[in-house]
């Protein structure tokens, strides 16, 4: 099958096709990153091709991350480049250049054929990915300079991002920038030929989602005063992409040794030496079917590090959890889970470790099981196993505040088993940290407001540090409590008050709701640790907007390793109407720009959403339903107080008005640990 390039007007190449549908899980929506880029490659494909030859592969495709290994088989489809065409002019040799950058060649030698060779010799390919919402190839007929042997082609469209060398996602902004790139073209003895190439891959963003693969890799965090090992259990997720039809294991392999993102690295360390590499070598899953092991042999500075027991086990864990969400094509048995990493010492196999599931190094939340955690009625903490068909609410037993705390105004349980919890008293004033069990009163607030309604709902991360935010209008602030000490945080690059937090549960990132003017938005920043143990320093930088189309954000929680839900209403929304926000699912590095935002409906008038932050393309770790509520204005009587879950693709009410009766201003506040 020939791919054949779409004309629109002479002279004109415009290669755009449709977009792809979102991946879904069955106990809550999948990740968009998951789905974006995972679901094409199928026959169907074929038919958006254009330009080079497409043909199915003799073997399956590999199961998308999630699937479980599902082994059902497909035709794949492979790209094959084609080279130039004798007696092809100018226009449609740019073209057929630019078309063999959307094939399954591994190092572009056939796009290299289009160039002249001191161009083809100084091309680098890696250096960048420019995603254009269309590429358009024309003859510049403002080129003066144009000769029988010289003519100057445009390529253009508008840049959505880029790829940079690292592999990071690097949106340029929400509308978009002209992209304008002129390509001189020369005829030689061969042909036409190209002289400048454009800087790295051009593609439009359908091509890009049907060669690049979603991956995270995955990084411990920094400790302040360089003590890591209180972090031990904690890992951050960096998305990158890579091609997916090539060698994707290798390249997130290489990209982990790498080192993480310019933007993320602030906020991590790695245990591999710098400027690691994997070399020559490729990477690939066990010899024999059934078997999911990766085995490395590491010399030089990796090899050394290797005989400290402790360096050596995070060096495998970061690896088995970056190589466990790639698609594993090199497996004997097609969609075989990567089970376990090995690293060896090179020329002593005595010198080695293993990272499976079960390493201390983990991504994911430390587990509570499904219980969750609403107020009342009558204001007291309640807990929920939404692992069960009827969850029935249980009171929690703690002494959470004093006699005149009120109904709760906000609540963060700790993840894992400290049973630590943090309260609001009911003007939101006062924060006090307690326990489930604790049965005397909390000495003193931990975290006071100069106003009624200051502080907002806190957040925990599973370094067990407390985060919340002060609206006070004289000394708005974020605010950490680490180690039972109130810690200052600046906030660099804000514009606007930070009416709201959520952390993510490896404490190396954390979502922020802003409020500038009329309306309020969701932003994310890493979190940088400094100063000493005893007297640590914590910064907020590099903030990202997150959700450019929604700019009256309610709720917000940490669906997974790179991706947030968010409860809100779109840009446009006429402030003060009585309509029931939304739900979308974003894309923390900004990549949901290439495909709309996973949209779900949400509980009526809903004013909370909670997720247990898992990662579903890594299949580990407890599986928990979305959590909501209906407490917003405009909710009828009887809906008021509810708490839902989200199954089955619907929503339905696990604590309804009977349950509890009427709740206070802030209702129940469904939540998970975190």
């Amino acid at each position: 099958m020939t791919r054949t390039s779409p004309r629109t007007g002479p002279g004109t190449n415009t290669r755009t096709g449709p977009g792809t549908a979102p991946e879904t899980a069955a106990a809550r929506p999948g990740s968009p990153r998951a789905g974006t880029a995972r679901l094409v490659g199928a026959l169907g494909a074929a038919l958006l091709l254009a330009g080079c030859a497409a043909m199915p592969s003799t073997g399956a495709p590999a199961a998308p991350a999630g699937s479980g290994g599902n082994t059902q088989t497909a035709q794949q489809v492979v790209v094959v480049a084609e080279p130039p065409k004798a007696g092809d002019p100018p226009l449609q040799t740019v073209s057929g250049f630019l078309d063999d950058l959307v094939s399954d060649e591994q190092n572009y030698q056939t796009a290299k054929q289009f160039l002249t060779p001191a161009a083809a010799a100084s091309w680098q390919p890696q250096e960048q990915v420019a995603v254009l919402d269309h590429v358009d190839v024309s003859v510049d007929t403002d080129d003066n300079t144009s000769t029988a042997t010289r003519a100057t082609i445009k390529v253009k469209g508008k840049l959505l991002a880029t790829l940079n060398s690292r592999h990071a996602y690097v949106p340029v902004s929400s509308r978009g920038s002209a992209f304008v790139e002129k390509v001189v073209v020369t005829k030689g003895p061969e042909g036409w030929r190209i002289t400048n190439p454009p800087k790295g891959i051009v593609l439009n963003q359908v091509d890009f989602a049907r060669i690049y693969e979603p991956v995270n890799l995955y990084f411990p965090v920094a400790r302040a005063g360089g003590d890591d090992s209180a972090a031990a259990s904690a890992l951050a997720a960096d998305p990158i992409y890579v091609r997916s039809h090539i060698d994707p294991l290798t390249d997130a392999a290489s990209a982990l040794l790498g080192g993480p993102s310019d933007w993320l690295a602030p906020a991590v360390v790695s245990a591999f030496p710098p400027d690691s590499s994997l070399g020559r070598a490729r990477v690939s899953v066990g010899s024999a079917v059934g078997d999911g092991n990766v085995r490395f042999e590491f010399g030089g500075a990796i090899g050394a590090k290797l005989r400290q027991p402790e360096e050596c086990q995070r060096m495998a864990s970061q690896l088995y959890f970056t190589l466990s969400e790639v698609p594993t094509q090199q497996a004997q048995q097609v969609g075989q889970p990567i089970s376990s990493v090995s690293l060896y010492k090179s020329g002593d196999p005595t010198v080695s470790c293993e990272a499976d599931e079960h390493t201390n190094y983990s991504p994911f939340q430390a587990p509570n099981g499904a219980i969750s955690y609403f107020v009342d009625a009558q204001g007291h903490l309640e807990s929920l196993d939404m692992g069960v068909a009827a969850p029935t609410p249980k009171p929690v037993t703690g002494v959470l505040g004093p006699s005149n705390l009120g109904h709760i105004g906000g609540f963060a349980v700790a993840p894992g088993n400290s049973d630590q919890v943090a309260v609001l008293s009911e003007t939101r004033r006062e924060l006090f940290i307690s326990s489930l069990t604790q049965r005397t009163v909390p000495p003193r607030a931990t975290v006071t407001s100069g106003v009624n309604g200051g502080l907002s709902s806190p957040s925990w991360d599973d370094l067990k540090t407390l985060w919340v935010a002060d609206t006070n209008p004289a000394a708005p602030a974020v605010k950490a409590v680490v180690d039972g000490k109130l810690v200052p945080v600046a906030v660099n690059g804000l514009q606007g008050v930070v009416t709201g937090v959520r952390v993510a549960a490896d404490g190396a990132r954390i979502a922020l709701i802003v409020k500038n003017g009329g309306n309020s938005s969701v932003q994310v920043g890493r979190i940088e640790q400094s100063g000493t143990a005893d007297a640590p320093q914590l910064t907020i930088d590099g903030l990202l907007s997150v959700a450019p189309s929604l700019s009256s954000v309610k709720s917000v929680s940490w669906y997974d390793g790179d991706s947030l839900i968010v409860l809100g209403q779109s840009v446009g929304t006429e402030p003060g109407l009585d309509t029931a926000p939304g739900l979308s699912i974003w894309e923390v590095d900004g990549s949901s720009a290439l495909a709309p935002a996973e949209q779900l409906t949400s509980p009526p008038y809903g004013t909370t959403v909670a997720a247990l932050q898992q990662d579903s393309s890594l299949q580990l770790g407890v599986r928990a339903p979305l959590l909501g509520d209906s407490s917003g204005a405009g909710a009828a009587k009887e809906d008021q107080g509810k708490v839902y879950r989200f199954a089955k693709n619907q929503w339905s009410a696990v604590v309804k008005n009977g349950d509890s009766g009427p709740h206070g201003p802030n209702g129940p506040m469904p939540s998970y640990p975190g």
